[in-house]
Parts: C-alpha cells; sequence; structure tokens
C-alpha cells in the first residue's frame, strides 16, 4: 500500500503519519472540519448519530471523524461488504466499543487512480482513490477474503487502531493530534 500511496502523492508514503500528512496537505494543512466529510443525502449502510442529527455518508470511517469534531458520543452503524451489520459507539477522548469486538478495517488506494502529472491532488481525487477501500468487516479473514479480490491495495488494522488516525486527520493543528 504504501508504494501505491507514494505514487499517487508523488511522495514517499512509509506510515500512517506520513498518510496523514499527505491527507492534511490536500485540506491545506488544517483538519478535516465536519463539512469536508464525505455526506449524502439520504439513507446509506453507513451512519452516524449524535444527540441530536444522524449523517450518512458515503464510507464509515467519516462517522469516526465526526466523533472527533463533535463534543459528544457518536453512535455508528455500517454494513460490510458482505452486508453484515457492525455497531461502533465513539466517545470523546478517543473510547470506542465495538460490536462485534474483534472487528477490524481496512485503509485502502485504488491501484488504477491517477492523478494528473503537474497536478497535486484535490480532495476529490483523494475521496475517490481512498474512501470506496475504508471498509469494516467483522473478522480479520473477512477482510483478507476481501483484499484478495478488490483493485486495491489495502492493509487492515482492529477498528481500536483508527482512533488516533481520525483523531490526527481533524485535529486542527498536527500538535493537537498528538495531545
Amino acid at each position: 500500500m504504501a508504494d501505491n500511496m507514494s505514487r499517487f502523492f508523488d511522495e514517499s508514503i512509509e506510515t500512517f503519519d506520513d498518510m496523514i500528512s499527505a491527507f492534511r496537505t490536500v485540506v491545506d494543512g488544517d483538519g478535516i472540519a465536519v463539512d469536508e466529510l464525505c455526506h449524502v443525502e439520504g439513507e446509506t449502510p453507513h451512519s452516524a448519530k449524535t444527540a441530536d442529527e444522524t449523517y450518512y455518508f458515503r464510507c464509515f470511517y467519516d462517522g469516526i471523524a465526526l466523533a472527533h469534531l463533535v463534543d459528544e458520543p457518536v453512535e455508528i452503524q455500517t454494513n460490510t461488504p458482505t452486508n453484515t451489520l457492525i455497531q461502533l459507539q465513539v466517545s470523546p477522548g478517543s473510547k470506542i466499543n465495538v460490536t462485534p469486538p474483534d472487528a477490524v478495517m481496512s485503509f485502502g488506494i485504488a491501484t488504477d487512480h491517477e492523478v494528473p502529472a503537474d497536478d497535486d491532488p484535490t480532495a476529490q481525487d483523494v475521496y475517490g482513490a481512498v474512501c470506496p477501500y475504508v471498509k469494516a468487516f467483522q473478522t480479520r479473514a473477512d477482510y483478507e477474503r476481501w483484499a484478495a479480490d478488490v483493485a486495491a491495495t489495502t492493509v487492515g488494522i482492529p477498528l481500536d487502531s483508527s482512533m488516533p488516525i481520525a483523531a490526527a486527520l481533524t485535529a486542527s493543528s498536527p500538535t493537537e493530534a498528538a495531545e
């Protein structure tokens, strides 16, 4: 995934920190804001509910990011590629409860998505190349079966490991993400 991500961003990407830095460059170094999440009008398989509002997204991970942008718990529901429900409760301060508890997620990037030679990737380029490959799975084995058949390079991680990444992507300054 690092090689494919490096080609896409035209810079060395070897770690999640490198990936976060490249993503933040696309949003001019600022953290991703609520209005920059991949909102969808109407219901989708990926929802996030706060005390006052229900959001629908192209990708379930936007719900995890949302939890870092609002100062309240967020309830997230997503369907896996095999159409199995996964539920998450995410609270400020990076607390996460996942049902089922062994669920994992993928980060990935399309193998065929190219940015024009003299252009930097836009937020839309990133969303198009990355978001379709950020998925939740009931088990590691489910992820591995899915990853073997997609036109992307991916990495699977435990869902609770995704929290620091979301915090870093949404922090208004890189030092806030480290706190």
